[in-house]
C-alpha cells in the first residue's frame, strides 16, 4: 500500500473519505488486483478508526472491488472479464447515441472546447505524459455526455465499468497508440462539426473498438490480476 495516492479530506464523513481514496487506488492499480488488503493497515495508513474503513470495504465489495472472505481477508478483486465486455458493449451503445446526438446541436463555443481539449492532449502525448492522456481521453468522453445534457446517463456508465476502466489502464503500458487515439477524436469532432451523423457514429465505433486484444496475449503478462485466466476468444476493449 505504499504506493497508495492520498489526497486531502474535505467536508466529507470519515466513511466516505475511506471509500474514495480507496477506490480512486483500486481503479488507478495503486492497490493491484488480487492484492491482500486488512482493514487495520488500511485504517493505520489514512489516520481513520476501523469502523469507517470497514463499512467502505463492504461497499466497495458490494461493488464487485474487493472480495471478503471470512476467516481469509479482504482482497482487491480480480479483473473480470465477463464484465469488461459487458462495460464496453454499453459505453459502445450509449456513446454511439450521444455522438449522434451532438451532429447539429453543439455550438461553437462546445466545439471550441472539444476541439481545445485535443489540443491538450496533442500537447501530453509530446511530453509522453501518458497518465495525463488516460486522464484527459476520459474528460473528451465525459464533454460528449456533458454537453448533450446527459449527465446521469455518464454517472451510469461510471458506475458500471470499474472492471473496463482498470483494464483500459493497464494496457496504457502496453498497447495505446495515443497518436491514434488523438486522430480519431480529431475525426469524431470533425464530423460533428460538419453535422454528419453517419460518419460520426461509424467513427466513434471504431474508436471504441480500437484495441482488440487476445486474452492469452494480456494474461500472459498479467495472469495474476484475471478471475477468468483461460481464453474466451477476443475481448473489445
Amino acid at each position: 500500500m505504499d504506493r497508495m495516492t492520498l489526497f486531502k479530506r474535505g467536508s466529507e464523513s470519515s466513511r466516505d473519505y475511506a471509500y474514495h481514496i480507496i477506490k480512486h487506488n483500486i481503479l488507478n492499480l495503486s492497490l493491484e488486483p488480487g492484492m491482500s488488503i486488512s482493514e487495520t493497515d488500511m485504517s493505520d495508513k489514512l489516520e481513520l478508526s476501523r469502523t469507517p474503513v470497514r463499512e467502505a470495504f463492504i461497499q466497495l465489495s458490494e461493488e464487485g472491488l474487493i472480495d471478503i472472505y471470512p476467516q481469509k481477508g479482504s482482497f482487491v478483486s480480480l479483473i473480470d472479464l465477463e464484465q469488461v465486455k459487458e462495460a464496453r458493449f454499453l459505453r459502445e451503445v450509449l456513446e454511439v447515441a450521444v455522438v449522434e446526438a451532438a451532429c447539429g446541436s453543439f455550438t461553437e463555443e462546445d466545439l471550441f472546447e472539444m476541439e481545445a481539449l485535443i489540443e491538450h492532449q496533442k500537447q501530453y502525448n509530446d511530453k509522453k505524459e501518458y497518465a495525463k492522456l488516460h486522464e484527459l481521453d476520459e474528460q473528451f468522453h465525459h464533454l460528449l455526455f456533458s454537453k448533450c445534457g446527459k449527465q446521469r446517463t455518464w454517472a451510469f456508465i461510471q458506475q458500471n465499468h470499474a472492471h473496463y476502466k482498470r483494464i483500459r489502464l493497464l494496457l496504457l503500458t502496453v498497447y495505446f497508440d495515443w497518436e491514434a487515439i488523438i486522430r480519431q477524436h480529431t475525426r469524431i469532432m470533425g464530423f460533428i462539426r460538419e453535422a454528419d451523423h453517419q460518419s460520426a457514429k461509424e467513427e466513434m465505433k471504431e474508436h471504441l473498438r480500437y484495441l482488440i486484444i487476445e486474452n492469452d496475449e494480456l494474461i500472459q503478462q498479467h495472469s495474476d490480476f484475471f478471475r477468468y485466466p483461460k481464453s474466451t476468444g477476443e475481448i473489445w476493449f
